[in-house]
């Protein structure tokens, strides 16, 4: 078993596979990269209690127009 050598082809292929493999997982080339995310104090702002309501009453009325559509 010990005196077998390895081919020089195969050792390269083992070489170039492991060197493409690392290379696609530092920078993987089939996926988007992704957006770093935004600090949830710039976007976010909290509803009032009056729109809270008028979303609220919307969107029964609108559940009931098409319950009603029949």
């Amino acid at each position: 078993m010990f005196g077998r050598r390895i081919p020089f082809n195969q050792i390269a292929f083992a070489t170039l596979v492991g060197v493409v493999g690392g290379v696609y997982i530092y920078r993987p080339v089939f996926e988007p990269p992704r957006k770093p995310p935004t600090a949830p104090d710039q976007d976010l702002k909290a509803d009032s209690e009056e729109q809270r309501a008028e979303t609220t009453q919307k969107e029964v009325q609108e559940a009931n127009a098409f319950a009603t559509k029949d």
